[in-house]
């Protein structure tokens, strides 16, 4: 009697989206970025469209998501510092800036600043760096209103802060990631709009 054949195991469900991550850097820079279909990516990767779909809401959103997860997490950090806060405003949102850029990897985010004339990104990177200077930067004015900053004065602080570090990222990622440390170049780009936060 043959012995039945093993049970093949599926790829393990936390490397679909690494898997994904990976194909789409290659597949942006060999093709580039607008000739490259979800279709292709899930081919390369190995994944379904629906495991794609889990993941990203969109093809533009692979080069953002060791951004995005950490953004998740900041906006974590500013909840539960509301509920219970533990310094200034300005203190505890540059602190969760700080981290969030400690922890950011210089992968894809850098490799979409640094590449895409090459992998044709044009105005979707543009679009996809303001959306999330954008939605940052509701984060931290929702956060600082409800510390009791003035809520106009909270709203265009939220989106200064926001944006000094969208801009550091893209200034770290055209120094070169690997050779130069991005809470530095927080901390320069935050220079400009300190003040705008109360204990700045």
């Amino acid at each position: 009697m043959t012995p039945p054949a093993p049970r093949r195991s599926g790829r393990p469900h936390a490397s679909s989206r690494a898997m994904l991550e990976e194909a789409a850097g290659e597949l942006f820079l060999e093709r580039g970025y607008a000739a490259t279909s979800v279709a292709d990516i899930t081919q390369r990767a190995g994944v379904s469209r629906s495991t794609f779909f889990n993941y990203f809401p969109a093809k533009s959103d692979l080069l953002w998501a060791g951004f995005d997860e950490r953004a998740t997490t900041l906006r974590a950090t500013l909840a539960e510092d509301a509920r219970d806060p533990a310094g200034s405003a300005a203190d505890v949102v540059a602190g969760a800036l700080r981290t969030l850029a400690a922890d950011l990897p210089a992968e894809h985010v850098a490799l979409a600043f640094t590449q895409a004339d090459t992998m044709g990104l044009g105005e979707d990177l543009r679009l996809a760096a303001a959306r999330r200077a954008a939605d940052l930067g509701t984060a931290i004015g929702d956060y600082a209103t409800g510390r009791g900053v003035e809520p106009l004065h909270a709203r265009v602080a939220g989106a200064a802060w926001a944006g000094a570090l969208v801009a550091a990222v893209e200034a770290w990622a055209h120094a070169g990631a690997g050779r130069t440390r991005l809470p530095d170049l927080l901390d320069r780009a935050l220079e400009p709009v300190r003040g705008a936060l109360p204990g700045a």
